[in-house]
């Protein structure tokens, strides 16, 4: 099977540097023409589904992406870390490093834990290899993105999770 996965469309929050975790904000214009380039980016693929997360964000970029083309289904495993007390909250104010340490394993501030997202990645990847698709695109948020991206290609406590970050526009491709 071959997963084709992709990060939402930008949203205002993108803009303007604000962490959004789980917070539902839709696509800002910008964001819609990056679905569409994503759009023409993967015109020659024909996709048996399209697995989305449940926010707006994902399911917009998703249907502009599908464009009907494909079935979309929402899977609450491809939500977006939940970041807690940080939602809302500029950048500079969340420290990546002490969130993404895998020994730490830090939940300070409601932080949903580094173990738990690629747990949560974990499921979903273990969920879609049962099933027999040829081609899958999946939308989804860059935690949940990254954390899916070292599920395939492996991790261990020492990994630098940092190595990896999930930008919009760019279709990232496996085999599993």
């Amino acid at each position: 099977m071959k997963i084709y996965v992709i990060r939402h469309g930008r949203t205002a929050w993108n803009e303007k540097g604000l962490m959004q975790g789980r917070s539902n904000i839709g696509l800002s214009p910008d964001g819609k023409k990056e679905s569409f380039e994503i759009k023409e980016k993967l015109s020659d693929v024909s996709f048996d589904i399209c697995i989305t997360s449940p926010l707006k964000r994902t399911i917009e970029t998703a249907n502009i992406v599908v464009n009907n083309k494909c079935k979309i289904v929402i899977d609450d495993l491809l939500i977006e870390r939940d970041l807690g007390a940080f939602e809302g909250k500029k950048y500079e104010e969340y420290s990546k490093h002490n969130y993404w340490d895998y020994k730490l394993n830090n939940d300070y501030n409601d932080v949903e834990k580094v173990k738990d997202v690629l747990k949560r990645a974990k499921k979903f990847l273990d969920k879609l290899k049962k099933e027999n698709y040829k081609n899958v695109l999946i939308v989804s948020h860059a935690a949940t993105i990254r954390a899916i991206n070292f599920n395939i290609n492996g991790y261990d406590e020492n990994t630098d999770f940092l190595s990896f970050t999930a930008k919009h526009k760019e279709v990232y491709e496996y085999e599993i």
